[in-house]
């Protein structure tokens, strides 16, 4: 069980944590300045990480984050790259990039996503909600999977929002179907925590950790296409609100608290604890829709990956 509570921080965790973070290579995607990962990278690399590679889209903006820390810290050793999840083979291209640091890594946080945006396809014609927030993190961490340390751990972050709809096996990019972007982020934010679990009994031969995190209900630049109709069907849903500082917490948590080692493939929820998906959302959890997910990521990028 998780020591820590829904009010940490994430830099009170990484304080306690620091001497499992001092020395670690860390990839953490969606590191924009106002994101939660910019709030994740800032507390990781107060505690001496070996290698802190950042990732995003826009190159300027990953140059700001990248300052923003060295005002505090300024002997960590920060790499950039720019990738767009919406196109993949600029995804390969990054992660060839990554390769060429020629080190091996001890966490993956995927944190790059998008949310309830109008209808778009990817270059791929893939929903976008469900290219970027899980189609692109499947070919980035598969392929980076060789250059993981055995004992690594994988964070996937997710959302409660994944209630709000199940799994459109048969239409996962609503061509035939009239786009709902609620439904549509609510099935790519249960992909992330069957991808999570997947992985995890894939990789538990290396000792290599997969967990999915809720990280709450947080004021971020995730929220910019959101309307007021959008907060209003949103009402419905328990929350509690956090800042950005609490809402990163659980990320560092999960990627780096020894206690919690044997739980992989688990969902951390807000209070940062692990909590079973509730049985009314079967379609985010077990391994039939596991395997399903799986088959059908593999058959969106064109790449087979076993382990």
């Amino acid at each position: 069980m998780s020591a820590f509570k829904f009010e940490n921080t994430a830099d009170e965790v990484a304080a306690a944590l620091s001497d499992n973070i001092r020395g670690k290579n860390v990839i953490l995607t969606g590191a924009s300045p106002g994101s939660l990962a910019f709030e994740a990278a800032k507390s990781i690399a107060s505690k001496q990480p070996g290698l802190l590679v950042l990732t995003a889209r826009n190159k300027s903006l990953l140059q700001q984050t990248k300052d923003a820390i060295l005002t505090d810290v300024a002997d960590v050793d920060i790499k950039l790259v720019a990738y767009d999840l919406t196109k993949q083979e600029t995804i390969r291209k990054g992660v060839s990039e990554i390769k060429g640091f020629n080190v091996k890594f001890d966490a993956i946080i995927n944190c790059a996503g998008v949310m309830a945006p109008p209808y778009a396809l990817t270059e791929e014609g893939i929903e976008s909600q469900f290219g970027i927030n899980h189609i692109g993190p499947f070919l980035f961490t598969n392929l980076l999977i060789p250059q993981l340390n055995d004992g690594a751990t994988i964070v996937n972050v997710t959302s409660r929002g994944y209630q709000l709809g199940n799994i459109q096996w048969d239409d996962i990019s609503f061509k035939s179907t009239p786009y709902n972007k609620w439904h549509a982020y609510a099935q790519s934010k249960a992909a992330n925590i069957l991808f999570s679990s997947a992985l995890a009994r894939r990789l538990a031969g290396r000792n290599i950790a997969s967990f999915s995190v809720h990280p709450g209900t947080i004021f971020t630049n995730l929220a910019r296409h959101l309307t007021q109709e959008d907060y209003d069907m949103l009402a419905g849903i328990p929350m509690e609100y956090k800042t950005a500082q609490q809402g990163a917490a659980n990320m560092v948590i999960a990627a780096f608290d020894p206690s919690i080692k044997d739980r992989i493939g688990a969902h951390f929820d807000d209070d940062n604890q692990i909590k079973a998906i509730p049985e009314q959302f079967g379609y985010a959890s077990g391994i039939e829709n596991e395997e399903r997910l799986w088959a059908l990521s593999e058959e969106l990028v064109r790449e087979k990956f076993a382990y």
